[in-house]
């Protein structure tokens, strides 16, 4: 419990750090025949977007890097994918997608200050993108005061499950429509522009720095599961040889007793 506890304060932490700037998508883990949770909070008199594609645990790092890029456009406000569909899957992704034949059934219930009443409860399928648009007006009894709210995925089935999620704070949403309609490069000196430039691209660099951190973590749990199951294959190895050198043995002084040459 205190695990579950402290993963959700880390997953409530980022999602502060990524409602900040544009930066990739959250990735998180929901383990087979249990639930995990993640808390987030919408400041007051605002409403948010929420986006999930769920993944096989075993997917291959090129489809998740491609996904992860599609959804990067879809909460993108810029892109002509915003909120929309994925764009068409390519040839390579496709054929490594059908080598996951495992499936689970996954279901995404969002809750209100972590408790009743469920503003949404729905089925989520693999690969494909689920859209919640405007969960804070979608709870009833909603008002400007009240933001916290509970994401929990329920994997069951034959396997572990990975989360691609991202928010869209609608206010942000609409500074940029705003600041697109209104700020034009003719109105900016040079300075600005480089210094608009160098903040975007250290941002970028931030998030590549967190995406490869949590990238270089699954590898770590990967890798260690491969050299715990090479260990035990060692020692059962060890014991098979000990076991049939310990038979023939036996074989050979049963073999000469009975010809009497011991």
């Amino acid at each position: 419990m205190m695990m579950m506890e402290r993963q959700i304060a880390v997953l409530s932490a980022f999602f502060y750090f990524i409602a900040s700037c544009a930066a990739y998508p959250i990735i998180f883990e929901a383990v087979h025949n249990d639930r995990t949770c993640m808390d987030i909070n919408i400041p007051d008199g605002d409403d948010a977007h929420l986006v999930f594609i769920p993944l096989p645990e075993d997917v291959s790092s090129e489809v998740e890097d491609w996904f992860v890029t599609e959804m990067a456009e879809l909460t993108r406000p810029e892109s002509i994918q915003f909120l929309k569909e994925i764009s068409r899957i390519p040839g390579n992704i496709a054929n490594k997608m059908k080598e996951h034949k495992t499936r689970s059934k996954i279901s995404l219930v969002i809750e209100e200050d972590g408790s009743t009443p469920v503003i949404k409860n729905q089925v989520l399928n693999y690969f494909k993108p689920s859209f919640s648009k405007n969960i804070a007006k979608a709870g009833r009894g909603w008002n400007e005061n009240r933001g916290n709210y509970r994401i929990c995925v329920n994997a069951r089935g034959a396997g572990d499950v990975r989360i691609l999620f991202d928010a869209i704070k609608l206010s942000e949403y609409q500074d940029k429509r705003n600041k697109k309609h209104l700020v034009k490069k003719e109105h900016l000196t040079p300075m600005e522009i480089a210094f608009e430039e160098s903040a975007s691209l250290a941002k970028t660099v931030v998030d590549e720095m967190f995406y490869m951190e949590k990238r270089e973590s699954r590898m770590k749990k990967t890798a260690d599961g491969t050299n715990a199951r090479i260990r035990y294959f060692s020692y059962i190895s060890i014991a098979t040889l000990l076991g049939v050198t310990w038979i023939q043995i036996q074989y050979l002084k049963g073999y000469f007793k009975k010809k009497k040459v011991l």
